[in-house]
């Protein structure tokens, strides 16, 4: 077995990576990132959310699906 050896186009790609790998560790320390209590609360707020819309767009579909039997079954 050899060892393998790089050529330039392979070593200045693999040196664009590692720049790229380094300035993407840099920004992600620059987030700020959220407490996991704030992360809790939201997703508990959207499930909330998502479970009152869902409810509210079942009724409204179970009420307009009866009138319009109603409606329909006045005709004949």
């Amino acid at each position: 077995m050899g060892v393998r050896v790089l050529r330039a186009p392979q070593v200045r790609k693999m040196e664009k990576v590692k720049e790229f790998l380094r300035t993407t560790r840099k920004e992600l320390d620059r987030v700020s990132w959220p407490t996991r209590n704030l992360v809790v609360k939201a997703t508990v707020s959207v499930i909330i959310f998502s479970l009152a819309f869902g409810i509210s767009l079942w009724v409204f579909d179970l009420v307009f699906t009866r009138l319009i039997h109603f409606l329909l079954s006045l005709r004949g």
